[in-house]
C-alpha cells in the first residue's frame, strides 16, 4: 500500500483513506480491537495535511496532531481519552503488523508509552474552549443551543440570532478564536510540500552563465568604456554617445545597461565620467560570478535598483510560478495566475508585462521559451479562454520552462528568505518511497540524478532490499515501476530481486511485464490473468496521472474484440483498482459498444460476493 501522499492530490489521499480504513476494520475484527474509525480517519488527514507521511510517526507527530490539531478541529461525540487513544493505539499495532510504519518512525512500544502518558493532557487540551478553532467553535455552539450545524438554513439563521443579541456566545473567546484564525493558525494549517529543487554543478551553470546575453552585453559594454566617457545631467550618456552605444552595440535601451553595468560594480561615475572598475577584471573573466553579480537587476530579492521595482517583482513571482508547475508553463498560464496579484502595480489583464519580463529573464538565462507543441493545446485553451488554439495571440502560444540558472535563483533566494527548500542531496538520505514520491514527477533528466544520488548514498543490499520491499508493499504503479528502474541498476543481483516478485500476488504480475520488456522472459510464459492485472495497473496509472481520456486512447486503439476480451478478463484478475478502470471507461471510452460492455462488467462485480 502506498503511504507516500506528500503533494499528492487530495482525491488521491482520500482514497486511500478509504482503502487504509478498510483493512484497519478488517484487522480490528481479527484482533476483537475496537476502533473509531471517524477517530482514524482525522488522525490520516492530519498526517497528509502536515506532510503526506502516513506511516512516519513519532512522538513529536502524535503530540501535535493529539494536544493542538484535535483540539482545533475536531468534534467527538466522546471525546474522551479512553475511547479517542484506544482507536489511535489500535491503527498504530495496525501499521505495526502491516510493515506500514516509515523506517523513520519511532519503535511502536515508544509511542504506546506516549500515548499512555499522554491522555490527561488530551483530555485537558479537548476541554478547554480556547483551543477551539473557529469553525469548530460555532459547531459546538450550535450543538449546545441544539442547532444541527450540518443544516445551512438553520446554522445562518443562529449566527444571525447572535449578530442580533438574541444569543449570547462569549465574544471575548470568539474574538481571540477569530484573530487567530484569520491571522494564519501556523500550527495547523495544511502545509505546502516543501519544494525539490534539482540543482546543476557549478561547472555545468558556469558553461550555461557563458552563453548568457546578459554576460555578453556586459562584457561588450565594458570594452566599450574604454578609458571613460563623459556624462551629461543626471548621470546620463551623452546624447552622442547613447547613439554611438545603439548603433555599435546593437543596443536598444542604453540607459538599462549602464543600471545594470553599475549593479553588477563593473563600471562606476568618477569625476563626471562613466569608467570602468579596475578591480572588476577577474570578474569579467569569470561568466558565472559576473553573471551572479548581475541578477539583483532583473529579480526581487537580491538587493538590486530601485529602478523598474515592479518588474522586478513580477520576474520572481513568474519564476516562483513555473517552479510550482513542475518547472514549465505556458504563458497564458502564466498570466491566468499572475493576474489574481492585485497588489503589483503590474496587475494587467494581457500579457504584455509578462511577455516582457519573460524577454528579461531569459537574456539572464533563468527561463527559456518555445512555441507550444499539441500536448500543451489543453493548457492554451483553457487559460486563454478560447475555443481554438488559433484564437490565442501568437506571440502567447509559447511554453515557459526553467533553466538551471532559474533553479539556482530560485533556491538562493528561498535560503536568503528562510523558506524551507530541499535539494536532491538531501533526499538521498530518504526511505524509497518518500525519495521516489518527491523526485519521481521532475524531469527525467533530474530524476536520474537525484537516483545516482540515492544509490551512491546506500550499500546496494540495504538499496536493493529497500527497494524490493516498496516494490511488494505499494499499490502505485509508478513507484512500484521506478522501484524496478532502480534495482536494474544493480544488474545481476538487482533482476534478481526482481524475479523474486514475480509469484508475489500483487506485485508479481507488475514484475513479469518488467522481465518480459527486459527480454529476461519469454512472452509464453505469461499468463492471461498476469497480462489482465498488468494492463488494469497501468490504466490505473494512467488515469490517475494523465485523466481518463488520455489514459484511454492507447487502449481504444486496440481492435474492438481485444478491449471486450479484455473487460470480461478484469472482472476475475483480483486487481484493487478494477473498479476505477471500469468506471473510467463507462464515462470516457469513445466506443460506445465497448462503453457498455464496461457498465455491463461494472454491474457484475457490483452484484453481492463479486
Amino acid at each position: 500500500m502506498r503511504m507516500v501522499y506528500t503533494g499528492a492530490d487530495e482525491e488521491d489521499f482520500v482514497d486511500a483513506r478509504q482503502r487504509l480504513l478498510v483493512e484497519l476494520d478488517a484487522w480490528s475484527q481479527m484482533r476483537q480491537r475496537v476502533v473509531d474509525p471517524v477517530v482514524a480517519g482525522a488522525l490520516l488527514d492530519y498526517r497528509f495535511e502536515r506532510d503526506g507521511l502516513l506511516g512516519r510517526w513519532t512522538r513529536e507527530v502524535l503530540r501535535g496532531a493529539l494536544l493542538t490539531w484535535f483540539p482545533r478541529k475536531v468534534v467527538l461525540l466522546d471525546p474522551h481519552s479512553s475511547a479517542v487513544l484506544s482507536t489511535i493505539e489500535a491503527l498504530l499495532d495496525f501499521f505495526d503488523d502491516a510493515d506500514l510504519f516509515d523506517d523513520r518512525s519511532d519503535p511502536p512500544e515508544v509511542l504506546r508509552v506516549f500515548l499512555r502518558g499522554v491522555a490527561d493532557r488530551f483530555d485537558e487540551a479537548m476541554r478547554e474552549p480556547a483551543n477551539f478553532g473557529l469553525a469548530k467553535f460555532w459547531a459546538v455552539v450550535m450543538a449546545e443551543h441544539g442547532v444541527d450545524p450540518l443544516d445551512e438554513f438553520e446554522a445562518q439563521e443562529f449566527i444571525d440570532r447572535v449578530q442580533q443579541g438574541e444569543v449570547e456566545v462569549d465574544q471575548d473567546l470568539l474574538h481571540e478564536i477569530a484573530y487567530r484564525h484569520y491571522e494564519g493558525d501556523a500550527e495547523v494549517e495544511p502545509l505546502e510540500p516543501t519544494p525539490v529543487l534539482a540543482l546543476a554543478s557549478e561547472e555545468e551553470l558556469a558553461a550555461d552563465a557563458a552563453e548568457t546575453r546578459v554576460v555578453r552585453r556586459l562584457r561588450r559594454f565594458v570594452d566599450w568604456v574604454g578609458d571613460g566617457r563623459e556624462l551629461a545631467a543626471k548621470g546620463r550618456l551623452a546624447e552622442p554617445d547613447a547613439r554611438d552605444l545603439a548603433e555599435r552595440l546593437d543596443e536598444p535601451d542604453p540607459g538599462d545597461l549602464v543600471s545594470l553595468a553599475k549593479t553588477a560594480g563593473v563600471v562606476r561615475v568618477l569625476k563626471g565620467r562613466l569608467v570602468r572598475v579596475k578591480r572588476a577584471a577577474p570578474l569579467l573573466a569569470d561568466p558565472l560570478a559576473l553573471w551572479r553579480v548581475a541578477v539583483p537587476h532583473v529579480i526581487a530579492g537580491y538587493g538590486g535598483p530601485v529602478r523598474r521595482a515592479a518588474d522586478r517583482h513580477l520576474a520572481y513571482e513568474l519564476l516562483e510560478s513555473i517552479q510550482a508547475d513542475n518547472d514549465c508553463a505556458t504563458v497564458p498560464m502564466l498570466v491566468e495566475i499572475l493576474d489574481d496579484l492585485g497588489e503589483l502595480s503590474w496587475r494587467c489583464a494581457d500579457a504584455g508585462p509578462v511577455l516582457r519580463v519573460l524577454d528579461r529573464l531569459a537574456e539572464f538565462g533563468l527561463v527559456e521559451l518555445f512555441p507550444a507543441t499539441e500536448e500543451h493545446y489543453e493548457d492554451l485553451l483553457d487559460f486563454a479562454g478560447v475555443d481554438s488554439v488559433d484564437d490565442v495571440p501568437e506571440e502567447e502560444r509559447q511554453v515557459v520552462r526553467m533553466r538551471p540558472l532559474g533553479t539556482r535563483v530560485m533556491y538562493d533566494a528561498r535560503v536568503r528568505a528562510g523558506i524551507p527548500t530541499l535539494t536532491l542531496d538531501d533526499l538521498a538520505s530518504e526511505t524509497a518511497e518518500v525519495f521516489l514520491a518527491r523526485v519521481g514527477p521532475l524531469s527525467q533528466e533530474a530524476f536520474e540524478e537525484g537516483a545516482r544520488r540515492w544509490l551512491r548514498a546506500r550499500a546496494p543490499e540495504r538499496a536493493i532490499a529497500e527497494l524490493t520491499e516498496l516494490a511488494a508493499r505499494t499499490d502505485d504503479f509508478g513507484h512500484r515501476m521506478l522501484a524496478f528502474q532502480l534495482l536494474a541498476e544493480y544488474g545481476e543481483d538487482g533482476v534478481g530481486a526482481i524475479s523474486s516478485l514475480r509469484d508475489h500476488s500483487a506485485a508479481g504480475p507488475a514484475a513479469l511485464s518488467w522481465l518480459l520488456d527486459a527480454g529476461l522472459i519469454d512472452a509464453s510464459e505469461v499468463s492471461g490473468r498476469e497480462r489482465t492485472y498488468t494492463m488494469v495497473d497501468v490504466l490505473a496509472a494512467g488515469i490517475r496521472s494523465a485523466g481518463r481520456k488520455k489514459a484511454l486512447e492507447e487502449f481504444a486503439a486496440q481492435p474492438r474484440p481485444a478491449q471486450l476480451l479484455f473487460l470480461a478478463d478484469a472482472t476475475i484478475c483480483g486487481h484493487p483498482r478494477t473498479r476505477e478502470v471500469l468506471e473510467s471507461m463507462v464515462v470516457a471510452h469513445p466506443d460506445r459498444m465497448v462503453s457498455n460492455a464496461a457498465r455491463k462488467a461494472l454491474d457484475w462485480l457490483h452484484e453481492p460476493g463479486c
